[in-house]
């Protein structure tokens, strides 16, 4: 069946509100089925409010000028699915790349795990611990170094 609503109303307090809606179902195998597109515009207690709703299994986007068939996002279940996105400011409470376990993570307390990370430019840490690491230039110590084992000339006149 298909549904199309268009209504504009005034309520008791004079408010008008608007709203039109397309609305397809279908039963298959006992199961509804329901897909449908509607947009509103509605004074509430917090002032005017317009809105587009869309309900559906999986939601879509396609760009038809381009001739690509292939969806620039789709959203299904609970998750969107993006091939390229470009974000001018993300917040995030947790970051994780793909693969199990993933490559790359950053929690909401500031922990970051890379596993292959390439990192230049100026690294300020606390603490920590550092495994088969060669030093290619010259090394300044400030404070105390203590060593369990030390290898070749340490003092060349």
């Amino acid at each position: 069946a298909i549904q199309q609503i268009q209504k504009v109303q005034v309520d008791t307090n004079n408010n008008l509100n608007s709203m039109w809606a397309v609305k397809l179902q279908q039963m298959q195998d006992g199961r509804l089925y329901i897909a449908g597109i509607g947009a509103g515009i509605e004074n509430t207690p917090d002032g005017m409010q317009s809105q587009v709703l869309l309900a559906a299994d999986r939601i879509a986007m396609i760009n038809p000028a381009n001739g690509n068939t292939k969806p620039m996002f789709v959203g299904q279940g609970d998750q969107i699915f993006m091939n390229e996105v470009f974000l001018k400011y993300l917040t995030a409470p947790t970051i994780t790349s793909g693969g199990n376990p993933p490559a790359f993570s950053l929690t909401p307390d500031g922990r970051l795990t890379a596993k292959n990370a390439d990192i230049s430019g100026n690294v300020n840490a606390n603490s920590g611990t550092l495994n088969n690491v060669t030093i290619n230039q010259n090394c300044r110590i400030l404070g105390k170094l203590s060593a369990n084992q030390i290898e070749g000339d340490i003092v060349k006149t």
